[in-house]
């Protein structure tokens, strides 16, 4: 007789419990795919997954064989440029004196003018081709733009890459975030600029992030949304970066979030 009693009085006090302080999220990675610009074989690569690397570390290298020998040629064609440039500006002064002493026709200096623009557009079109192949060039050897960590790498020396495809993927702490989501009647409690506390496990102390991003429509919960009882239907989702990066935040890691209340 007791335990019927007891039950319903359990059970309301159940349903009486305040909802919890925290919202559920985790953390994402926003990547860098490096690239190089130029098809080619992969010679070297000078880096591995989980390996932390500094802003101008090497990454990979591709073959520049093929590449150093159209700079080359590309430099060749600008000297030729150069020196028919030359050769166009010293007709067009001799005709322009010749003109002068009615010694050459209005036709003659004409086509020496048109000679002289087209040999200095020649030398511009041979000087932005000699840019284009050197930059390809130094795209081949792509360097660490910061410092960071190697996530994955993509391809083996000795194997053929295709202009513009990954060779490796690359994670610099700025580009670390938390992804959370706040339910409509909660909403009002956040906005950008505000901050708010993270805990994970394994993490210590909780982490201060501060807001970044607020959907401005709501979504349904995520079908794989890291929590522990019910959920309201409908949430916006929230973006916040750490002030100071800390390692222990990887991407997909479940955390938990609370407003910092000063």
């Amino acid at each position: 007789m007791k335990q019927l009693v007891l039950l319903p009085l359990l059970f309301l006090a159940i349903g009486c419990e305040p909802a919890p302080k925290e919202l559920n999220g985790y953390v994402e990675g926003e990547y860098l795919y490096i690239a190089p610009t130029t098809a080619g074989i992969l010679q070297t690569l000078s880096v591995s997954r989980g390996q932390q690397v500094k802003e101008g570390d090497d990454l990979f290298a591709i073959d520049k064989t093929n590449l150093e020998a159209a700079l080359a040629s590309a430099h060749f064609e600008e000297l030729q440029a150069k020196a028919n440039l030359e050769n166009a500006v010293a007709e067009y002064e001799r005709t322009s004196k010749l003109m002068a002493t009615n010694s050459a026709s209005k036709s003659e200096l004409d086509a020496r003018t048109s000679a002289l623009e087209s040999a200095k557009a020649a030398v511009e079109i041979a000087a932005q081709k000699s840019v284009q192949i050197q930059k390809q060039l130094t795209e081949s050897a792509p360097k660490a733009p910061g410092n960071g960590v190697i996530e994955n790498t993509y391809f083996h020396a000795g194997e053929f890459i295709a202009a513009g495809t990954p060779v490796v993927s690359f994670l610099p702490p700025e580009n670390v975030k938390i992804r959370f989501f706040v339910p409509q009647a909660k909403l009002p409690l956040f906005e950008i600029g505000s901050k708010v506390l993270i805990h994970c496990d394994g993490c210590g102390a909780a982490i201060k992030a501060v807001i970044v991003f607020i959907a401005s429509q709501n979504e349904y919960t995520p079908p794989v949304i890291y929590s522990v009882g019910s959920r309201d239907k409908l949430v916006f989702r929230v973006e916040a970066k750490p002030e100071v990066f800390t390692p222990v935040l990887r991407p997909g890691l479940p955390v938990d979030v609370e407003r910092d209340v000063p």
